[in-house]
């Protein structure tokens, strides 16, 4: 039994040792990982530091008499080390840049899928012909998936950018005077703005043309289907209603003076579909927008980002048409007031 009990010890320290050898196995795999990814950073604060305390003594050099060959080798030797921590710097940003569109494969994944269930929600649970209470309840359903799939877009531009991003949906209604107003934003900016929100719906205080970036994108004759500017402030007579929305003695346009609105930054792609190969008579048909905004100045690459942006847009149309089609259904069956109709 001695025996047994020596052998179960025996097999249960090895078990102990062999744990403890995997771990330390892999934590020697990811810090080689680490120094792989970062060397370039590294050679750069050595370089650095090597050099604070070799300056004193190359000024030396340089400033006593020696031969054009000496100086030509020390002049070489240093341009060279510029040149090589420089390109390394450069390689490092190029590569973090690559990472951080990388890490976002997985929030596509995550928000295709709450694209595909809001679709199916609406094409399913419509309550034709039910009680007021449940039309309502289908609505505000829908826009809690419209939040989570603007949570998810925004999480990436968060990602992206490391800064503080917003999203938002926008639709239009009216007929007479076109107006705009937030469907849905993310969870964190719908916390914030959901009472003003209804306040500006309630007043109509948003008509289109009192946006022009927004205007500018439904105007067939434009064919403009998105707006992109890195620093709002320095748009030349950038116009809005929501400056009215935060400071009402705003007039409305900016040139210059107190910044008022919590984005500096703004992505927006329209929410459309216009003819294609199969569909050449198909007329453009602009629902609505989407919207990134960040509270900081120059985050967003024009290249890369409004590409995600206009996919979102591009996959959330049947889904947004789907919802107006059955909002128009619930207003003409008495469900709904009429200034949430949407613009078919």
């Amino acid at each position: 039994m001695v025996d047994n009990l020596g052998i179960a010890t025996l097999v249960f320290v090895a078990q102990k040792a062999g744990n403890c050898s995997n771990a330390g196995g892999r934590f020697l795999e990811a810090a080689l990982w680490r120094l792989k990814q970062y060397w370039g950073w590294i050679a750069a604060v050595v370089g650095a530091i090597l050099a604070w305390f070799a300056g004193f003594e190359l000024l030396t050099k340089f400033f006593t008499s020696q031969t054009a060959i000496s100086i030509a080798a020390n002049v070489y030797v240093v341009v060279f080390s510029i040149v090589v921590v420089g390109v390394s710097a450069w390689r490092q940003w190029i590569t973090m840049r690559k990472e951080r569109y990388a890490n976002i494969t997985p929030i596509l994944h995550r928000f295709c899928h709450e694209i595909r269930d809001l679709h199916t929600y609406i094409l399913l649970q419509e309550p034709n012909g039910k009680s007021v209470e449940e039309y309502k309840e289908f609505l505000d359903h829908c826009k809690i998936i419209f939040g989570r799939v603007l949570d998810q877009l925004n999480g990436i531009f968060i990602s992206i950018t490391s800064t503080h991003c917003r999203s938002t949906l926008k639709l239009l209604y009216g007929t007479e005077v076109v107006c705009v107003y937030t469907l849905a934003r993310d969870q964190i900016s719908k916390e914030k703005c959901w009472r003003m929100d209804n306040e500006r719906v309630a007043k109509n205080h948003d008509p289109l043309e009192g946006n022009h970036h927004l205007a500018r994108l439904v105007d067939p004759k434009q064919e403009a289907w998105h707006f992109f500017c890195n620093n709002l402030m320095r748009e030349k007579d950038f116009t809005s209603t929501s400056f009215s929305a935060y400071d009402p003695k705003h007039p409305g346009i900016y040139h210059s003076g107190k910044w008022v609105l919590p984005y500096r930054s703004t992505i927006v792609c329209a929410v459309r579909q216009g003819p294609f190969d199969l569909c050449q008579r198909q007329p453009s048909e602009v629902l609505g927008f989407l919207s990134v905004d960040s509270e900081s100045r120059g985050v967003f690459e024009e290249r890369w980002d409004i590409e995600i942006v206009f996919a979102v847009a591009d996959a959330l149309y049947h889904s947004v048409r789907a919802y107006i089609e059955a909002q128009n259904r619930a207003q003409a069956a008495g469900k709904m007031p009429q200034m949430e109709l949407s613009r078919p």
